[in-house]
């Protein structure tokens, strides 16, 4: 191979993966940017955290671009010509990684948070995940600073790889973890109800799909980080990690008004998500009623599933504790606002 075409395919593997890295990333932000301004819409009487918590996802993800934009600027038009440079790791690149990290910890504690609720607080399920999650921050901020500090992939390689390759690890560990235990506990809140069932089997497969995605990605990128000669691949599947938990965070609460239309059985407003939220453990309450809880005339009444409804709606929208209502002589009294 003469030395021109081995530099034509170097530069293709080295600075053409961080351009088109951040062509896709860069469109990805574009939905992540979109799935917020819907959220706003849709939901203005959220709890003023859950609010703050999208707005610090979207900062987060918006800061990552720039960054990605600026790492390319110092490597295809400030060193114009200069193959050598694609082995330089720019400040702007470096900081990527713990950006990356700090939207994905936020993302993985929302679903933990999720995971404490389903199963009833039970630390001893979500503790280790979030044990896990926050030292996959820890291994990526430690990986930007020695970045910085060397300045070089070859010299990063050779010292400190295995700083990089356990922050991916864990990251892939946290995915399939926080995936294995949403389906087991949405699996035990099953009613019996067929319209809540066929939305636990959709948040099921979203939580299947979404998981599935992340961890693919992760994976794929730490397999070229682990083979890479004197190419940058893995960064450019990297870019693009951050805006898949992003996207994958908004999706879920942007779903909450399907879910409840779908609840109850009726067909989806124009303006709903085809995809699903997860339900908080009060929502297990409801399994206790079965599917055969009637009145004395021994019919199903629609009282029961009035309350699913609100149920759905407190837990959906502000996350606040459910209170089971009342009942005297076998009739489920409900509040008439609903």
């Amino acid at each position: 191979m003469s030395s021109s075409s081995a530099t034509e395919q170097n530069v293709h593997a080295t600075l053409g993966s961080v351009l088109l890295g951040n062509v896709v990333s860069v469109f990805l932000s574009g939905i992540v940017t979109m799935q917020v301004l819907i959220y706003y819409r849709l939901y203005p009487k959220d709890l003023t955290r859950i609010k703050l918590i999208v707005g610090t996802i979207w900062l987060i993800d918006t800061t990552h671009a720039v960054m990605v934009t600026m790492s390319n600027w110092s490597y295809l038009i400030e060193n114009f010509g200069n193959t050598a440079i694609s082995d330089k790791i720019f400040w702007s690149l470096a900081v990527t990684i713990a950006l990356t990290a700090t939207l994905t910890f936020f993302v993985h504690c929302f679903f933990c948070h999720r995971i404490l609720t389903l199963s009833r607080y039970n630390y001893y399920i979500t503790a280790p995940i979030f044990i896990l999650a926050l030292a996959r921050l820890a291994f990526a901020c430690v990986t930007t600073s020695r970045m910085i500090m060397l300045g070089s992939f070859k010299e990063f390689t050779r010292v400190s790889s295995f700083i990089f390759t356990s922050g991916l690890s864990l990251a892939t560990a946290v995915d399939f973890l926080i995936a294995a235990a949403l389906i087991w506990y949405l699996n035990k809140n099953r009613t019996g109800f067929s319209a809540m069932d066929t939305v636990i089997d959709s948040i099921t497969l979203y939580t299947v799909e979404s998981g599935l995605l992340t961890s693919i990605v992760t994976v794929i990128s730490l397999i070229f980080w682990l083979c890479m000669s004197h190419n940058l691949v893995f960064l450019a599947l990297h870019f693009a990690i951050s805006k898949l938990y992003a996207n994958a965070f908004l999706a879920t609460l942007n779903a909450r008004r399907s879910l409840r239309g779908r609840s109850q059985g009726s067909s989806r407003a124009p303006d709903d998500h085809a995809m699903p939220v997860l339900f908080p453990a009060s929502f297990n309450r409801l399994s206790r009623l079965g599917p055969h809880t009637a009145n004395h005339d021994g019919v199903i009444t629609t009282k029961v599933q009035i309350n699913v409804e609100k149920t759905i709606d407190i837990d959906g929208s502000t996350d606040e504790p459910y209170s089971p209502t009342r009942s005297r002589g076998g009739v489920t009294k409900t509040n008439p606002s609903v």
